[in-house]
């Protein structure tokens, strides 16, 4: 199969080459659209957590799971201010998390 990789992020997998600006790359292995090209090998987008663009990934796909949007709209028409005050406490943590290359991905776990 052939990524396509544009910078370090694989964009698209594809059965043929197209003929376009991005980086392809004939790879036999396992890989996902999101996932990195890093020094020829896939880095799982969950794996890669070194830099702030994969932790706000990371971080969005987290909160969207535990509060899809949809979600997100009926706890807020709602109005029951406790489930809105989890949910933003939730999301805030999240956040924070993403914002801090310090932070381990254990903390991660721990509010997910």
């Amino acid at each position: 199969m052939w990524l396509e990789v544009n910078g370090k992020e694989i964009i698209g997998i594809h059965s043929d080459k197209c003929d376009n600006k991005n980086t392809w790359v004939d790879h036999k292995g396992d890989a996902n659209v999101g996932d990195q090209w890093i020094k020829n090998k896939v880095v799982k987008r969950a794996d890669n957590i070194d830099d702030l663009d994969s932790r706000r990934v990371i971080a969005q796909s987290e909160i969207l799971r535990r509060y899809p949007i949809w979600k997100q709209l009926n706890i807020l028409r709602k109005n029951d201010w406790q489930e809105v005050t989890d949910m933003g406490k939730f999301i805030d943590d999240v956040r924070d998390w993403s914002n801090d290359l310090n932070k381990s991905k254990s903390i991660l776990k721990k509010l997910t």
